[in-house]
């Protein structure tokens, strides 16, 4: 009855919006002290790697996506400021100019989730955004629908348990035990760039520890909802 996103794309048309209603002074160089003490309160990933490795939490192996929210913004399903909070999603990692947006959405809270499963009777759809709004586009912007017109709010999916919202969280020396908080925080991996087999991680094809993901950016700790 279910069945995966990750595997079924449709192409749609490309989406169109409605247009809204533009002599230096130079100091002495400060010489270093001498015998300076290290600062302790700086974060040195290097110094946790064996808590990262050695982590009880789970993984989540998704893409994770991302759409914009506005609470002075009215539900209304014929406004296009509206539906590119409430039906239209983007890729977590897509340019803001790509998506040919107004700029006063780069001034709006953004919200992340990542996909679940779906039933049949709704689809996962995308297209590319055309150049509008002073911005070049070519971005992917994905929505849900139930058929060739009726697509689904954000709101309805999360009801439905299709979409999970999430939170990144950055580590610090006063955050680590969620390292062993396996019922409210996970890792997630992007399936599409990290790669899992025979119990061992690899980036580019190269073997990889957990820790050096982190460091790169390629294994997010999640706070789930």
């Amino acid at each position: 009855m279910f069945k995966w996103f990750f595997n079924k794309k449709k192409e749609t048309e490309i989406f169109e919006q409605t247009q809204p209603a533009e002599p230096i002074q130079f100091t002495e160089e400060a010489q270093p002290l001498e015998n300076a003490a290290p600062e302790t309160n700086s974060f040195e990933p290097n110094k946790i790697d064996w808590l990262i490795n050695d982590s009880i939490l789970t993984f989540m192996p998704r893409e994770l996506y991302m759409h914009y929210t506005d609470a002075n913004t009215l539900k209304d399903l014929q406004n296009p400021s509206w539906q590119n909070q409430g039906i239209y999603f983007w890729k977590e990692k897509e340019a803001f100019e790509n998506k040919s947006l107004p700029e006063f959405f780069e001034t709006m809270d953004q919200k992340l989730f990542v996909i679940n499963k779906a039933p049949d009777y709704i689809d996962l759809v995308s297209g590319k955004a055309m150049p509008w709004f002073g911005m070049p586009g070519g971005g992917e912007k994905f929505f849900f629908r139930y058929d060739e017109s009726t697509p689904v709010t954000l709101e309805e999916v999360h009801k439905l348990n299709i979409i999970k919202y999430v939170k990144i969280v950055e580590l610090n020396y006063d955050n680590l035990s969620v390292l062993n908080d396996r019922d409210n925080y996970c890792f997630l991996i992007d399936p599409y760039e990290v790669k899992f087999e025979n119990q061992l991680f690899y980036l580019n094809g190269e073997k990889i520890s957990l820790a050096e993901l982190y460091q790169k950016k390629k294994l997010l700790v999640l706070s789930l909802e």
